[in-house]
């Protein structure tokens, strides 16, 4: 690498705005040509290469594409995928280029590997191919209610928690969010954005607190070891876990994902704890419609399975 970057700093600041706000994780960036250290002219175009580990998709580039097209910068912004051009052409690149964005990003998932929710963090990277290293706590003994614990990773005592570099992020349908943007998980369509949302607020609100709760009661804690007021409240979670997993069987008799023609994170999210609902007591067999959507999920490129 060498010479200079040839933009203003109110250039350079929304370039990377446009680039934090739709470059997934692991694709990196850089200013290649005459704004890499040449003598552009005012009205030059920047060119900028795009390196991921594979080709980049047509969606992800027209997306990027039209929000350069609609900025305020004064001059054409013409991205290059570096995967799809000739070896010469990718020599010429390399030789002058300036990073903007690196494809190193470290990231870490504090888990219980037993937990659905920090499954779909799991998950999620997966079928993106993005690297996650992990960092695993027993939530039955206490560890993610230690001082440091508390102090350093997560002040409500709670995981999953998506470590990106020194910033840590609870909430697994966040850090799912964080993973997704800018890739076919999360629609370009507004209402199909908001549609995911719909159905990930579903899986907090109606779904995960009664068919988790129950399999985390029956298998892990023993329903023998229950508290009264657990006991009495199995009726009620085993009837409102049904309700939640008929409306998800209804909705997916005539469709394949929840959303739009492929998965996204909205199935990422009902898949976690839906694939081992029969631990908590509810028989996939009443659910056919949701069975078979199970099989198309573990038939995705990349998928990776809950650990036991």
């Amino acid at each position: 690498m060498s010479g200079q970057l040839v933009v203003t700093p109110a250039e350079r600041a929304e370039v990377d705005s446009i680039l934090a706000r739709l470059l997934p994780i692991g694709v990196g960036a850089a200013v290649f040509g005459s704004r890499a250290g040449g003598t552009p002219k005012p009205w030059s175009d920047l060119d900028l290469v795009l390196e991921g580990s594979e080709r980049l998709s047509v969606d992800l580039l027209g997306k990027l594409g039209r929000a350069f097209d609609e900025s305020d910068l004064p001059w054409r912004v013409d991205l290059v995928d570096h995967a799809s051009v000739s070896p010469s052409f990718r020599k010429i690149i390399d030789a002058s280029k300036i990073p903007l964005v690196s494809r190193a990003v470290d990231l870490v998932l504090h888990q219980d590997p037993r937990s659905g929710n920090c499954y779909k963090i799991a998950l999620t990277a997966a079928l993106l191919g993005i690297p996650l290293a992990t960092r695993d706590y027993d939530i039955m003994q206490g560890e993610t209610r230690t001082p440091e614990f508390l102090a350093r990773v997560n002040a409500n005592g709670r995981i999953p928690v998506l470590q990106i570099g020194d910033k840590f992020l609870p909430e697994s349908n966040a850090a799912c969010w964080y993973l997704a943007q800018g890739s076919a998980l999360v629609p370009a369509d507004r209402f199909a954005q908001a549609d995911v949302l719909r159905w990930m607020f579903f899986e907090q609100y109606s779904h995960e607190p009664n068919v988790a709760t129950l399999r985390f009661w029956l298998r892990f804690v023993g329903q023998a070891n229950l508290s009264e007021a657990q006991q009495a409240q199995i009726p009620a979670k085993r009837a409102a876990g049904d309700a939640a997993l008929r409306l998800m069987d209804e909705h997916l008799a005539h469709r394949d994902w929840f959303v739009g023609t492929g998965a996204t994170l909205a199935d990422i999210a009902l898949f976690a704890y839906t694939h081992v609902c029969e631990q908590g007591g509810f028989p996939l067999d009443d659910y056919p419609a949701v069975a078979a959507w199970l099989e198309r999920m573990r038939a995705l490129p990349g998928f990776v399975a809950m650990e036991p």
